[in-house]
């Protein structure tokens, strides 16, 4: 195996734990690149399973808008 290119890049990890009224604990979790922009997002059940279903995700995003 060789290596072709490898970067190192400074970022902020934001984790928002939160109870959702049917869903249970949600944990939200950001990372924010040096000048404070989301390089990326991702909710996931208290167990760890990623959740995707799109109406709960907006909702959970709005809440964590809400914070800020």
């Amino acid at each position: 195996m060789e290596l072709l290119f490898k970067t190192a890049e400074q970022v902020t990890l934001n984790t928002v734990t939160m109870q959702h009224p049917t869903e249970g604990v949600l944990v939200y979790t950001e990372w924010l690149n040096t000048e404070g922009r989301i390089m990326d997002c991702e909710v996931r059940s208290k167990d760890g399973y990623l959740i995707e279903e799109e109406d709960l995700v907006a909702d959970v995003y709005q809440f964590v808008d809400s914070l800020k």
